[in-house]
């Protein structure tokens, strides 16, 4: 599915992959980017190793989900100004970006309600993704990385934090130089932090995951950068990107550390102000690859997310960039995956491929799977809140899907329900549900999320019937070389197929067995379509019996000056039409000559006297077709 990741040198990587943004001539910040570097092919190796062995042991039953809990704290490095006062960030600014790590890795981020309808399903479908890696709409799924995050309680020494995860350390009276000063080299910013700040500052490994947030020159473009998860015995070709036990962890800008949809009141910048830098370099930190592969069009080692042939910047619309890379069309590049470069607006998901690969560094990796085992943790807990999207009607029959806009720490379960006994897929209790119901009426729907505390939330959803068609003239078997002419009924508006007509009328020549499909839609855009089959017989014999009545239709009736006559005829049509009193004497007689399609015709008949008349219509082609006519 995707070209094999190729082998490269530490330097190469380094000048290749660490992207410098520019300011623009306006001021206005540009692209900004990750600084992590790539992984050897060596630690790649060792890693699909372990990869092979959890699903195995996952598929064989031997393996439990388990759902991990990290114990973080965040080193937050300032110059001395007040708590509250940039880059010394505020608590809340700090809590609020535990809450969109646990909503992202638990799949229910800000704005996951976004995705498209269809995403990625029909290339998942053409290149034959894994069943596991789709949701009930058959699209690529947001997978719950059954990972969760929590502000570690005591230091290194056992002793409370006065703030729950959060350690400060002012780099003047440490000595340390400003983080800010080394301009756009992102090397020489890099390096100071790796030899210098972190190993000063680093806690135990194996208890803590180690966040550092400082301010950076805004000319280096840099948002943040991690280390990957090592292996035991295994040095790679590239050490630089895994973990030491002095260097383990992620950095993050302090403007792009954070929400402002959880915590208003901090300091952020443009495009980076809900929290997704760090949910990107948490997934480096957790083994997972930058969506392009680090190269164009390489692999990331996940087989549910589409070939890229770059990072992506901004807010793409979907589907993007749908013929760069060989194997994408026609859904294009996964731009709101966490591992790319989009505004933080505008990614909202992990796969569930990659979400294998996050649960396997945390068995494997000697400095994740001992985390959450040393009673560090408090668990920014809070009330389930049920909620749900849905659209205020639809038609029966159709699928109608439930976004789940839920929230609650931990993750809560959910159970879904409505009245009418309507099916509910894939399960009641699955986060994304579809319901169809089939019959017209007002439903309501009710979600109940469950974490320790209930909540229950409830909408009606109007579901409007389809049309019920009704065809005159649709006999299953007519004569060969009839002019079969059928009308439709029980819609408001029609289309026929074979064709394109969009009319109550369709009319045929019986050469041979016909199909004909009807589709009529009603006021509320609810569709109904019927298959009419036609077989064809000789019809031995010639005579009136044989031919097909010519219909036509007078309006307005009753009518008063003018009278309009109209009829359908399937080819070029010459007739005779005639009006006639009660007594049966010809009063009007005039000829009608018409090319195939829909035929109209003027009667003029403002000086009859009111009463009743009767209108025929003949041609040798046709049986006689009679309408009474009222004139007032």
């Amino acid at each position: 599915m995707k070209k094999r990741f190729p082998l490269f040198f530490l330097l190469f990587l380094t000048s290749t992959f660490f992207l410098n943004a520019q300011q623009t001539e306006s001021g206005t910040e540009a692209q900004k980017t990750c600084a992590t570097p790539v992984p050897g092919k060596e630690w790649e190796d060792a890693f699909r190793v372990f990869i092979e062995q959890y699903k195995t042991s996952k598929a064989s039953g031997k393996m439990q989900k388990q759902v991990y809990t990290i114990p973080v704290i965040v080193h937050v490095i300032h110059g001395g100004q007040a708590v509250g006062t940039y880059p010394n960030l505020a608590q809340g600014q700090i809590n609020s970006q535990i809450k969109v790590l646990n909503d992202d890795f638990g799949g229910l981020g800000f704005n996951s309600g976004n995705y498209p309808a269809s995403a990625f399903s029909t290339w998942a479908a053409n290149q034959n993704v894994d069943s596991a890696s789709l949701d009930v709409l058959g699209r690529i799924e947001i997978a719950n990385c059954e990972v969760q995050f929590c502000l570690a309680t005591k230091d290194t020494l056992g002793n409370l934090l006065p703030e729950p995860g959060i350690e400060r350390l002012n780099y003047v009276t440490k000595g340390w130089t400003n983080p800010a000063s080394f301009g756009s080299s992102i090397n020489n910013f890099s390096n100071y932090m790796n030899n210098t700040i972190k190993p000063a500052s680093i806690w135990n490994i194996t208890k803590y995951f180690n966040i550092w947030v400082s301010d950076v020159s805004s000319s280096s473009g840099l948002l943040g950068y991690a280390t990957f998860p090592p292996f035991a015995n295994l040095t790679g070709l590239n050490v630089g990107a895994n973990g030491t036990a002095q260097t383990d962890g992620v950095w993050c800008w302090a403007r792009a550390f954070g929400s402002a949809g959880i915590f208003p009141g901090g300091v952020y910048s443009g495009g980076y102000n809900r929290g997704r830098t760090a949910t990107h370099e948490v997934g480096h930190w957790l083994g997972l690859r930058h969506i392009w592969g680090d190269g164009t069009c390489v692999t990331d080692y996940c087989a549910d997310t589409p070939p890229a042939s770059g990072q992506n910047f901004g807010n793409p619309n979907y589907p993007f960039k749908t013929t760069n890379c060989s194997g994408n069309s026609p859904n294009g590049e996964m731009f709101m995956n966490f591992m790319d470069y989009t505004n933080d607006p505008a990614k909202y998901m992990f796969t569930p491929d990659q979400a294998i690969r996050v649960q396997t560094a945390m068995q494997n990796s000697p400095y994740r799977n001992q985390l959450g085992n040393h009673n560090l943790c408090m668990l920014s807990e809070t009330a389930a809140n049920a909620a749900f999207n849905l659209p205020a009607s639809a038609c029966e029959n159709a699928i109608v899907t439930f976004t789940n806009n839920s929230s609650g720490n931990p993750v809560p379960s959910y159970t879904w329900s409505s009245n009418g006994g309507v099916q509910i897929n894939p399960n009641a209790n699955a986060n994304l549900v579809t319901m169809s119901f089939s019959a017209s009426g007002i439903y309501t729907v009710s979600l109940a999320a469950d974490n320790g505390t209930l909540s229950v939330f409830s909408k009606t959803i109007s579901i409007n019937p389809a049309p019920q068609l009704s065809f005159i003239g649709a006999s299953s078997v007519v004569c060969l070389n009839d002019e079969v002419v059928i009308l439709a009924g029980g819609a408001d508006s029609y289309t026929w197929q074979p064709g394109s007509i969009v009319d109550n009328t369709f009319g045929f020549l019986a050469t041979g067995p016909q199909t004909i499909v009807c589709s009529g839609s009603n006021a509320e855009n609810c569709v109904s379509t019927v298959t009419l089959t036609f077989e064809v017989d000789a019809c031995v014999g010639i005579g009136e019996t044989r031919l097909a009545p010519l219909r036509f239709e007078l309006f307005p009736n009753p009518g008063q000056d003018v009278v309009s006559m109209e009829f359908y005829t399937v080819s070029k049509t010459e007739a005779q039409l005639q009006v006639f009193d009660v007594n049966g004497k010809v009063l009007i007689s005039m000829p009608v000559s018409c090319d195939a399609g829909k035929c109209k015709q003027n009667l003029n008949v403002s000086e009859l006297e009111n009463g009743v008349y009767f209108v025929k219509l003949s041609s040798d082609k046709h049986k006689t077709e009679v309408k009474k006519l009222l004139k007032y």
